[in-house]
């Protein structure tokens, strides 16, 4: 039941105050002294509680409640639950000890309403400022004794369980406990602990006004009170899990329950002494907290900020009830696991950027153009050049040295022209002389890095490799100034430098150049260098000799292409690479060749090892299963692509990744949208691939989104399957309307995506494919989750015995919020 929706009840009745000057004591804590003779009870109390004899109130503590004319006393509520005149000179004020030292924060409020609202007040302060608050209570002998014997008839609660104990009972446990009924409000309190449980209600009830905004959450009930006595016997402590608890899921009800428990208030009715000690959550880097307890206290603390050691002596009794969040059903889901042996290192690609057009530069925006099936090219703009000069619409335009089509895509112009010189400690002389391809290397390449968790200061010095695929820039034609700069501002060898020097990284640097496929060259190159120091077969071991300096951890790999001079449309008109219409028109009957496009991406590797993915925050965003790099070797002509080539370096991949070629669900193909160079591709997929399917294998290409970015065309299909496995979609082709009847697919198990695809799985393997035109080909074959949509969870599971310790240790030592608890419930593996 919600709290919002009880009746509450203040059990203590309360009179006015008169309307009078209050003397000074009055509403004061006091201290008792100098009394002569022991006070006796009433005739009321001494019928009521037959143990209360005579007793010595020198040296109680109480709060003055009123003056009373007629016999010139205060009237005194003791802590022990006496209510007594005492005359002033009896009296002196009191001031509490500090909790640690034994004394308390607050007292239990005087029964007036005003005095309840101003006490609540004080104790969410209290709690928000230390996370924990003691009260001193007003607990008569007879409630207590009447508590304690109640305690001794409750039979113990039968769910507990060991593994739980430390949830609900704290560390180094003493106590059993059982569990009593929900408190009614307005109902007859009948026996001690009923009394003291509606003075939780009561307190739960202070406290509810003001949790929302102070604590974050907003308290939806209270849990049943625990009884809590001594163990008597050591068998009376709680056996370990049971296949019933299993069975009926009791772990994901206790883990929801912990995730729920926001304030804990336990009530020490009777104990002769001991401590109480608060253990802040390791993330909060706080000391513990050690409290001496006496009884007649409550304790209230932030038991989703810390845990609890409670520790009674004597013959003692305490109630505990929690103030519990919103209802929230925890389901486990058995996260996917990569194929081949397990518990190993891998090369995984973490963190992601790309430069794209159309105002694409992060992997959302980038994913929404490919997954709507549109491109983004267009004319060339005129800041780049006056296209008018060098571009003829006819076919003969070759005869004439002109290019007969200026279609492109490219980037926003501010990122062109723009640049934070001072961030990359490079003077304005120098960054007006570097190549835009320069500047989008560091640029890229440091986005990259941050989202990878470096900061600028912490890559100082990092061995973190630099691989670049660049096939030379066009900025010579441009940048005619014969100044110090001129050398280096466009040399390939300077562009793969730039980011190291401006960074201080230490890690190899390779600089790639085979035309169209030099930046997915640059990735195999980073992961095969990195592979050296990981398992790829179970029986091979780690390359021992090696020294740990020499190792390869990290790594990034880019690709670059910035068009600023017509050069590149006419040198390939003059080939006849390019489209006459402007587009590219990959797999489709009508394709007559690719258009170009600009940008820069970059690809972040690391190695890491399987037991990371456990934790969200750690799982990466790909894993690098297989890679390969061949060459034609001689073949039709120079640039002619070599069917048998193309399959044998596909088959490398899927060898090195240990996969059989029916485990690829899709082909990022290269797919230029050329008469030649579409049908071999796909024939030498087909080559591979046919065989004995669970489903078609689906072929795909950027290039009919963004044109053929050339050097950067390989890491663009890497990103572009990397998004496409988070997502778990397949993105259609544009431009796609007829299937090109000169591909080979009779009897061949293959879908060419014209909409947007769903694989309704949970992990699946893509490959990628990128061929230079000078016959070095490239592959790659990447393993993910989905991490997007309804697939993201993969298959419900039930924990099991192993499992249940893991996350119920986990969870215990380290969730303290809300949103860090659904980081850890999001999935398991490897437990």
């Amino acid at each position: 039941m919600a709290l919002e929706e009880e009746e509450w009840a203040i059990s203590e009745s309360w009179q006015e105050r008169p309307d009078r000057v209050l003397l000074p004591l009055e509403g004061r804590l006091v201290e008792i002294h100098s009394l002569a003779e022991r006070l006796s009870p009433n005739e009321e109390t001494a019928v009521r509680v037959p143990s209360a004899g005579p007793r010595d109130l020198n040296g109680q503590v109480g709060r003055c409640l009123k003056w009373d004319g007629e016999e010139s006393k205060y009237l005194v509520h003791t802590f022990e639950g006496i209510i007594v005149g005492v005359p002033e000179e009896n009296l002196m004020e009191y001031e509490p000890l500090e909790p640690e030292e034994g004394g308390f924060d607050i007292a239990w409020p005087a029964a007036a309403p005003m005095s309840y609202g101003i006490f609540g007040g004080m104790v969410t302060e209290c709690l928000a400022t230390k996370g924990y608050c003691v009260v001193q209570m007003f607990t008569n002998q007879a409630v207590r004794e009447s508590a304690l014997e109640e305690a001794k008839k409750k039979p113990q609660f039968e769910k507990m369980r060991a593994e739980f104990e430390v949830g609900y009972l704290g560390n180094e446990n003493i106590t059993q406990c059982s569990m009593l009924e929900t408190d009614v409000p307005d109902t007859i309190l009948e026996d001690g602990l009923a009394y003291c449980d509606r003075d939780l209600s009561n307190m739960g009830m202070l406290l509810t006004p003001t949790a929302s905004g102070v604590f974050g959450f907003t308290p939806y009930s209270r849990s049943n009170a625990l009884v809590r006595t001594p163990f008597t016997a050591e068998e009376q402590r709680p056996g370990g899990l049971a296949d019933k608890d299993f069975m009926e899921q009791n772990v994901e009800k206790f883990l929801a329950w912990i995730m729920r428990r926001r304030l804990s208030l336990i009530y020490l009715i009777e104990n002769d002494g001991g401590s109480f000690e608060l253990y802040p959550k390791d993330h909060l880097k706080a000391d513990s907290v050690r409290l001496p307890i006496q009884r007649s206290r409550m304790i209230i603390f932030r038991h989703d900020l810390m845990g609890y050691s409670y520790q009674p002596q004597g013959d003692s009794v305490a109630l505990q009830m929690w103030l519990m969040d919103t209802p929230k059903e925890i389901k486990f889901y058995q996260l996917a696991t990569p194929p081949g042996i397990q518990g190993v290192e891998r090369v995984c690609l973490t963190a992601g950027t790309e430069r794209f057009p159309a105002n694409c530069e992060n992997c959302k925006e980038t994913f929404t153009m490919f997954s709507l099936g549109t491109d983004a090219l267009g004319e060339v703009p005129f800041t780049r050049f006056d296209k008018d000069l060098y571009v003829m619409e006819d076919r003969d335009a070759i005869l004439y040295g002109k290019a007969y089509i200026m279609h492109g895509s490219f980037v926003a112009d501010d990122l062109l022209f723009g640049f934070d010189n001072q961030f990359f400690g490079i003077s304005e002389e120098e960054a007006e002389a570097i190549a835009p391809s320069q500047r989008w290397v560091m640029e890229v390449g440091y986005e990259t890095l941050y989202k990878a968790g470096w900061s600028k200061k912490d890559l100082l010095g990092q061995r973190i490799g630099t691989f670049i695929g660049d096939s030379c820039g066009e900025w010579n034609t441009v940048y005619w100034k014969q100044d110090k700069y001129v050398y280096t501002c466009n040399l390939n060898s300077v562009t793969c430098t730039r980011l190291a020097a401006c960074l201080n990284l230490t890690g190899p640097n390779v600089s790639v150049d085979t035309a169209c496929s030099a930046s997915l060259v640059a990735a195999n190159s980073c992961c095969h260098m990195m592979r050296r120091f990981t398992y790829r077969r179970q029986d091979q071991i780690p390359l021992t000799y090696q020294a740990p300096n020499n190792e390869l951890n990290y790594g990034i790999c880019l690709g670059i292409l910035a068009m600023v001079s017509p050069s590149g449309w006419i040198g390939e008109c003059a080939a006849t690479m390019l489209s006459f219409r402007g587009r590219c028109f990959t797999f489709d009957s009508s394709a007559d060749g690719f258009i170009r496009g600009e940008g820069c991406c970059c690809a972040y590797l690391r190695v890491d090892h399987d037991d990371h993915r456990s934790d969200p925050a750690d799982r990466p965003l790909a894993t690098v299963l297989g890679s390969c790099v061949n060459q034609d070797g001689r073949s039709a002509s120079l640039t002619a692509p070599s069917g048998p080539s193309q399959q044998e370096c596909i088959r490398q991949s899927l060898r090195e990744a240990n996969l059989r070629p029916g485990e690829i669900v899709l082909g990022e193909c290269h797919g230029t949208g050329t008469a030649l160079g579409d049908p071999i591709e796909v024939g030498a997929n087909r080559g591979v691939m046919f065989g004995n399917r669970d489903e078609p294998m689906m072929h795909c290409t950027a290039k009919a989104h963004v044109g053929h970015e050339e050097a950067n065309a390989g890491t663009c299909a890497l990103l572009k399957i990397m998004l496409m496995l988070n997502h778990g979609l397949s993105t259609p082709n544009p431009n796609l309307r007829a299937l090109n009847p000169h591909l080979d697919v009779n009897e061949y198990p293959i879908l060419f995506i014209n909409e947007l695809t769903c694989t309704l799985k949970q992990s699946q393997i893509y490959g990628v494919s990128s061929f230079g035109f000078g016959g070095t080909n490239s592959r790659g074959d990447c393993w993910a989750e989905v991490e997007k949509g309804q697939y993201k969870h993969g298959s419900r599971t039930v924990l099991d015995r192993n499992e249940s310790y893991y996350w119920i240790d986990k969870v215990m030592r380290q969730v303290g919020t809300e949103k860090e608890f659904d980081g850890f419930m999001h999935g398991k593996a490897g437990h």
